[in-house]
Parts: structure tokens; C-alpha cells; sequence
């Protein structure tokens, strides 16, 4: 018992780490890879390993580290969700560890200190975050990069030692490895600095103190901004075009609602409830107006009653302030992100959010507590000694309050990000195009089309295709066994697509078809050897393809010339019953068929419109009743 109650701190850390763990292990195992993650599995399956790839942005980031993690993961086993949240898990048990010891190198080990470690575990602000995985391979090592940077940085102010400098300067690389939101650690470091260990003196002052007397840490942080800076503009030559900030109105009305919506119901243990978008694999926070005011009234005790109880405590929260603008507003701003519809829908996202939660749980144990004994911090005002058992008394009342409904907000809000947010639709398309491919006879030809949105986006350019996201698990045994065909042209039997599902169906054109012919008629006559095809109806002008259904009764394949809205064009045949595929543009009622020479076929049906999956017939993998 007693060498519990001496580790009780260092237990009830771990204790809360390894729970948090638990919980983060089951939010994970109901989701799945979405939209971005796709995207970044398929090119790094497409790419070698070499600088050109890591340093691609694309529409995206610079992420060297995401990049190097995804091309891991894409070849050990492409689309394993299983190995993809080990990662994320691995990742997130290294950042709580690093909190945790960054608190105990702060503060010592007191055991308030657990209180600023559960906010950073618990917060609602990182859990969508996390569960989307390029999104988490940015922001989780950032985090870790926080938390090891000051605590390597405090070391070295309190000591002075070059290793120590070293350990920082490491782990700011690591930061900017990974997300370009590391460009602000280092004004991070030197705010903390210049508040809370610079000693008994005003901000100003301890800034100026901190800038001369660490020097040597301020220019060494300088050198690799400066170095990421350059690296940043030479890699943008790879990004698409940015798109304009945005007006200044409009930057204020994000940062407004970025913080009012989304930050201060994080802060507490909101927003309590979401707003599902990408098919219900990711969710926005959408907060009722009593929940918003609730998170502001919350925020305000807090803050007051802090600052009342350590007068300083203001700096705590200007240092949580000034990284909110800085990495979290200021790069959306200027990254284009906030022009018109989208403006609404940018300050419900949480993610943007995720590394405020280090710099949240940072500046509550400095609004909490001063540095350890033994090191330089700013004591207590006169007026402050004076009146502190009253707010001593209030706090006492107040904070377990507080805290309680935090740690509430927060399990409910998770449990309700689960209830409206599924990896399960993505998960089972992955899964039946995995069947799919083993079960299909090889080089059976499959219609190359968009997948589904709820799984990839237009801008993926080749990437938002089946022949990318199901093609690349064609590799080894499965490699070449699907067909793709864009635009199919010529005899083609047995025409495949992916459904929505993830399922192999026959395709099937939708659209107009020709005048049915009874078995008494037979095929469509041939006059002066042509073969005039009436349709139904006149065909849509958003018709792109023809199908023609034949039998063609000479021994050789030959060609054949159709005529479709005035333009002639040569279609293949080969001897036997088969269907022929034509792209075609515009709106007719007949189709002429020349070319046959000697040679006789018979014409029994033709459709134009556009091909998409058949409601009957067989399915691969069949569906299971």
C-alpha cells in the first residue's frame, strides 16, 4: 500500500492511458478507410519510394511522414483496417505517454495533473480525427511532436544542455515531417517560454529575456523553418492551384464559428451530437444553439474562476488562443478552403481542431499550476495570496462539476459520433470486390467506372475509378485478371461491372431500345444490303453508348460500318452470336447498318443510352440470403 499511494500518479496515468486505448481500439473497429485514404493508398501502391513521391501534394499536404506510412501499408496488405488502426493506436499510445510525461516533467508528480492528462484523452475534438486515417497520420505524430518538443525545450531551458536542444530540434523535425502546422511549434515553445520561465516579470519583458538568453534554441528552430519553408515552396510545384482566400469577412465569420461551434463544445465534452456527410463514414459536429451557449457559458467559469484563483492564468489561455489562430485558422484561410457553400460546413470540422487538444491540456495545467519547485515561474500576486482561499473555496465547488460533465459530454458525444458514422458500407464494398476478383474468369472484361461517392470524390482524377480502387488489389495470383474497358468499342461478350455494392453484375444499357421484333419476324430485313434499326422512341442526346445484339454467319471476323446520327463508323464482328458496343453522341430514332458485302448477319436488338448495372441475372459473389 504504500508503494502505491508513492506511484499513485504514475499508476492512475497509465491506468487512464491504457483505458483510453481500450476505448479508442472499439471507437476504431466501426469505422473503415474514407474518401482522402483511398486516394493516398492508391497512389502510393502506383508509386516508388522515392523523394518525388514523398514530397507530392497533389491537393493535400506536404507529408513526408503520412506518405512513407502509407506506401508501408499499401504493400503489407492494401486495404487492412486492422493493421491501419494498430498504426493509429501505436501512434496515439506514444502522444499519451509523451503528455503524460510532459506533465510529470512540468508539474511534478501531483496527482491534479491527471485532470489536463484526461482532457487530452478524452476530448471529442480528436476522435473523428483519428478515425480518419489521413487526417490522423498528420495530426496524431503532431501531437506527439508537441508534447516531446516542450518537454525536450523545458529541459533545456532549466539546464541548458545541448543535448536537450538536440532532442527539440529533433522532435520540430518530426512535426514538420508530418503536418506543415509544425511551422508554428516553435512560436509555441517560445511563447510558453516567455510566460511561464522567463521569472517574475511581464510578458513583454520575459519575451525579450527569453529571445536573448536562449538564443541558441531560438536560431537553431529558425534554421529548420526556414529549411521546411523552401522544401514547401519547391514541393508546391506538384499541388493543384490554390484557390483565393476569401474575403476578410469571411475569414472572420469562419474563425467566429471554427471557435463558437466547433472548438468551445470540443473543449467541454461536445458538440453531444453530428451531422454525417461521405455516406456516413465521417461526421461534422452540428451542436444545438442551448449546447453552443452551454460550452460558452462552461468556457467562461472556467476561465474566470482560473484567473481569479492564478492571476497568470490568462497567459495560459492566450498561449491556447494564439495556436488556434495561428495552426488552425490561419492555414484554411489561406489555403482557399473557406469561399462560398463551403464556409458553413468548414467550421464544423473537428480535425481541423485535433492538434489544439496537446496545446488545450498544456495550457490548462499552466492555468492549474505553476512549474515544479526549483524552477523559475511567476509566483503569486499580493492580491492574489489575499483572496485565494474564497476562490480556493469556489473552485473546489465548481471544478469536480465541471470536470464531471466533461468526462460525460465526452463519452456521450463519442458514442453518438458511432451512432450516425459507419465504415461497414466502404468495409463490405472492399470485401465483395476482393471475392470478385478471385471468383471472376480471368480476363473477363469489366466496364471501368466511377466507384462509389460515398468512398472517393471527383478530383481523384484516375484514382475515383474501379480499375484503381479495386484494380490495385489485383496484384500476384489476381494480377491481369479483370479486363478494364473505359469506353467499350467493338464485339464484347460478357460485359462486367462493379455495383455499388462492390459486386460483379452484368452490364446493362439504360436507355432507349429498338422497335422488338416478334419470333415470326425475326431479324430486322436487310434492303439493298443495309439494315435500317428502328428505335422505340428517339434516343436521349445524353445516349454515349450503342449495344448491338448479332449473329454473324460468316466463318472470318469482318467489320461493318453503322451510322448513328449522320457519322459512319466501323464496328467488328466475328462469327456467332455476340454483342457489339459503339460510343455514340446525340439523338436519333433509326440506325443504318452497311458494309455486310456477301455476307449475312442478323440484327436482333440494339439499346442506346449509358451502361450501368443489370437489375437480374447472376452476381459474383452471389448475394447471400
Amino acid at each position: 500500500m504504500a508503494w502505491l499511494r508513492r506511484h499513485q500518479v504514475l499508476l492512475g496515468g497509465l491506468a487512464l492511458i491504457a483505458a483510453q486505448l481500450v476505448w479508442k481500439f472499439h471507437f476504431l473497429s466501426h469505422l473503415f478507410f474514407t474518401v482522402d485514404d483511398f486516394y493516398n493508398l492508391n497512389l502510393a501502391i502506383d508509386s516508388p519510394l522515392s523523394w518525388h513521391y514523398l514530397t507530392f501534394i497533389g491537393i493535400g499536404h506536404l507529408m513526408v511522414g503520412p506518405r512513407a506510412i502509407f506506401w508501408a501499408l499499401a504493400r503489407m496488405s492494401l486495404y487492412n483496417w486492422g493493421l491501419a488502426s494498430g498504426v493509429l493506436l501505436a501512434l496515439q499510445a506514444c502522444a499519451s505517454l509523451a503528455a503524460f510525461r510532459l506533465l510529470r516533467t512540468l508539474f511534478g508528480d501531483r496527482p491534479v495533473i491527471l485532470i489536463p492528462l484526461a482532457v487530452y484523452l478524452l476530448t471529442p475534438l480528436t476522435m473523428p480525427d483519428l478515425g480518419w486515417l489521413s487526417a490522423a497520420l498528420e495530426s496524431v505524430p503532431l501531437q506527439l511532436a508537441i508534447f516531446m518538443a516542450l518537454n525536450a525545450h523545458v529541459c533545456y531551458v532549466r539546464t541548458g544542455r545541448t543535448s536537450h536542444l538536440a532532442e527539440a530540434a529533433f522532435w520540430v523535425t518530426f512535426g514538420l515531417a508530418f503536418f506543415e502546422k509544425a511551422l508554428v511549434l516553435p512560436l509555441l515553445l517560445f511563447a510558453i517560454t516567455a510566460a511561464f520561465f522567463a521569472g517574475d516579470t511581464s510578458v513583454l519583458v520575459g519575451a525579450w529575456q527569453t529571445l536573448l538568453r536562449h538564443w541558441r534554441a531560438w536560431l537553431v528552430y529558425a534554421v529548420l523553418v526556414v529549411g521546411y519553408a523552401v522544401l514547401l515552396e519547391v514541393s508546391l510545384r506538384t499541388s493543384a492551384p490554390l484557390q483565393s482566400p476569401g474575403t476578410f469577412d469571411a475569414a472572420l465569420k469562419f474563425a467566429w464559428s471554427l471557435v463558437r461551434q466547433t472548438f468551445l463544445p470540443g473543449a467541454v465534452g461536445g458538440p453531444w451530437q453530428w451531422y454525417p456527410i461521405f455516406g456516413g463514414s465521417y461526421s461534422l459536429a452540428a451542436p444545438s444553439t442551448m449546447a453552443v451557449w452551454l460550452a460558452a457559458i462552461m468556457a467562461a467559469l472556467i476561465l474566470g474562476l482560473s484567473i481569479a484563483r492564478r492571476h497568470v492564468a490568462w497567459r495560459s489561455w492566450a498561449v491556447v488562443a494564439f495556436w488556434i489562430v495561428a495552426a488552425d485558422i490561419v492555414p484554411v484561410v489561406l489555403g482557399g478552403r473557406i469561399s462560398g457553400w463551403a464556409l458553413g460546413l468548414r467550421a464544423l470540422e473537428t480535425h481541423y481542431l485535433a492538434d489544439a487538444a496537446p496545446v488545450l491540456a498544456i495550457g490548462i495545467g499552466l492555468a492549474l499550476l505553476p512549474p515544479a519547485d526549483g524552477q523559475q515561474s511567476v509566483p503569486a500576486e499580493p492580491s492574489e495570496r489575499t483572496s485565494r482561499s474564497a476562490v480556493d473555496q469556489v473552485w473546489r465547488m465548481v471544478a469536480p462539476a465541471l470536470f464531471g460533465i466533461f468526462v460525460f459530454g465526452s463519452i456521450w458525444s463519442v458514442h453518438a459520433y458511432e451512432n450516425v458514422t459507419t465504415g461497414q458500407p466502404a468495409a463490405r464494398y472492399i470485401s465483395n470486390a476482393k471475392q470478385a476478383l478471385m471468383l471472376a474468369p480471368r480476363g473477363a472484361p469489366v466496364l471501368n467506372t466511377a466507384a462509389p461517392d460515398y468512398m472517393v470524390h471527383p478530383w481523384m482524377g484516375k484514382y475515383q475509378y474501379t480499375s484503381s480502387l479495386v484494380g490495385d488489389m489485383a496484384r500476384g495470383k489476381l494480377a491481369n485478371k479483370p479486363h478494364w474497358i473505359s469506353h467499350p468499342v467493338g464485339t464484347i461478350d460478357g460485359l462486367l461491372v462493379f455495383g455499388t455494392d462492390g459486386r460483379l453484375y452484368d452490364a446493362q444499357l439504360y436507355g432507349v431500345a429498338s422497335v422488338p421484333r416478334t419470333a415470326k419476324q425475326g431479324c430486322w430485313p436487310e434492303r439493298h444490303g443495309r439494315i435500317i434499326v428502328k428505335f422505340t422512341a428517339p434516343t436521349s442526346i445524353d445516349a454515349w453508348e450503342l449495344r448491338i445484339g448479332y449473329i454473324w454467319y460468316s466463318k472470318f471476323p469482318s467489320q461493318i460500318t453503322v451510322n448513328y446520327g449522320g457519322i459512319w463508323k466501323n464496328l467488328g464482328v466475328r462469327p456467332g452470336l455476340h454483342s457489339a458496343y459503339m460510343p455514340v453522341a446525340g439523338s436519333v430514332r433509326r440506325i443504318t447498318i452497311d458494309g455486310l458485302g456477301s455476307n449475312t448477319i442478323c440484327i436482333g436488338d440494339a439499346e442506346a443510352g449509358t451502361l450501368v448495372q443489370a437489375q437480374a441475372g447472376p452476381v459474383i459473389p452471389p448475394v447471400s440470403h
